[in-house]
């Protein structure tokens, strides 16, 4: 079955006409409409595929990305992948405001959250929000002209930046700019656009068992790390969120082992409840072995040429991704922030590292004529092989 990943994203404009921003909606197919159930797993796959499996910089550029939240998003229920200096959150109308909604977006705010309220209308109940509002949206399709003005009346000098949604037409742009609207959002301006992409695999039986292991007493780092390394789908999320402008301070990642180190339990926790909340619960069982085959095979071959087994390891595991992600190699390594050796070892050519993931390759794929070289004997080349499947098939079966 081919897994894909996808976000609808529609830009929001300023009085110049400069795109200042993109709202991400959920999308599940190429079609350009929204259809979910439940909006807890339509919000969770909308910030997953955008973080994660399409990238911000790709759906964005530098501009900030605008996110509805659900009230069990807004409530701290589920966590939030995207870096605060880089989102604004949206409150819906139906959202019912409460002291426990107040004191949560406040949180956000001290975190770095941007709060924008949608299709927003004043209140005695909703007044308090504006003390914590960025922007505020005004719905103004089928509404009477009269009745915007009247809402703008009501808004202008409450202190947010004000918003017209949902504009259709050339006249319409035109009145509320005159009006005196900052910022401008409709079909008139930009449809929304989709963007596609692979997304990643997952068992959910598997992620069930991690998530019990990250908790328990005095948990074994280097079982988690397997456990870890058998899920290729969650390595790859965890070295991304690792290595992400938010988390890493631009420090490139080695391996899984450190990527873990250096998100802690409830940041790798938090990842595989969104990905759970998001609803992946499919996994290819033979792609993830043969991925963890090379992984290991890599790791043997390099603690016998003195290099860093770890990153070989994380190299082996990540060079299946284009099949998994059926992408060219290059453009998903693109988007991570991996150690040199990892980059260099997956691109090719003469280095050692690129040369033991190149044997990995062949030997997986039975090509022993082409598993020579690199200083390594055919025995050798053999028995890291042998050791390594019987390696994965022992991971594989404890999950």
């Amino acid at each position: 079955m081919e897994l894909n990943a996808f976000v609808g994203r529609q830009a929001i404009f300023d009085r110049r006409l400069l795109v200042v921003g993109y709202e991400l909606l959920f999308r599940d197919s190429t079609e350009n409409r929204a259809r979910f159930s439940d909006p807890n797993q339509a919000t969770a796959a909308t910030m997953l595929n955008a973080f994660v499996e399409l990238g911000l910089d790709a759906l964005a550029g530098e501009l900030p990305v605008w996110v509805n939240l659900p009230t069990d998003f807004l409530l701290g229920d589920f966590p939030i992948p995207l870096p605060p200096e880089r989102t604004v959150i949206e409150v819906l109308e139906d959202v019912p405001v409460t002291p426990a909604l107040l004191g949560s977006l406040r949180a956000f705010r001290a975190q770095g959250f941007r709060i924008a309220l949608d299709d927003f209308i004043l209140t005695d109940a909703t007044r308090p929000l504006l003390e914590l509002a960025y922007c505020v949206k005004v719905d103004i399709l089928n509404v009477a002209r009269e009745e915007v003005a009247r809402q703008f009346a009501s808004l202008k000098g409450s202190g947010p930046l004000l918003l017209a949604e949902k504009i259709s037409t050339h006249d319409e742009h035109l009145y509320v700019r005159d009006l005196g609207f900052h910022l401008f959002q409709g079909h008139f301006l930009e449809l929304p656009i989709v963007s596609k992409s692979k997304r990643l695999p997952h068992g959910r039986a598997a992620l069930l068992l991690i998530l019990d292991r990250l908790y328990a007493p005095n948990v074994n780092l280097g079982t988690l790390e397997s456990m870890i390394a058998a899920e290729v789908g969650l390595s790859v999320r965890l070295i991304k969120l690792a290595s992400s402008a938010a988390m890493s301070l631009g420090a490139p990642i080695g391996s899984v082992g450190q990527a873990v180190q250096r998100l802690g339990v409830q940041q790798v926790a938090a990842l595989i409840v969104l990905i759970m909340v998001a609803g992946f619960d499919d996994k290819p069982i033979e792609l993830a072995r043969q991925a963890l085959i090379r992984a290991r095979m890599c790791e043997l071959l390099a603690r016998q040429a003195s290099l860093p087994p770890d990153q070989l390891f994380t190299a082996g595991l990540f060079s299946l991704l284009d099949a998994i992600l059926d992408r060219p190699l290059h453009e998903i390594i693109d988007q991570l922030n991996v150690a040199p050796l990892i980059r260099e070892a997956l691109a090719g050519g003469p280095t050692q590292g690129a040369k033991i993931v190149d044997i990995a390759r062949h030997q997986n794929r039975g090509d022993l004529q082409r598993v020579g070289g690199a200083g390594f004997g055919a025995q050798q080349v053999f028995m890291a092989w042998f050791e390594a499947v019987r390696w994965a098939d022992a991971i594989i079966a404890t999950i």
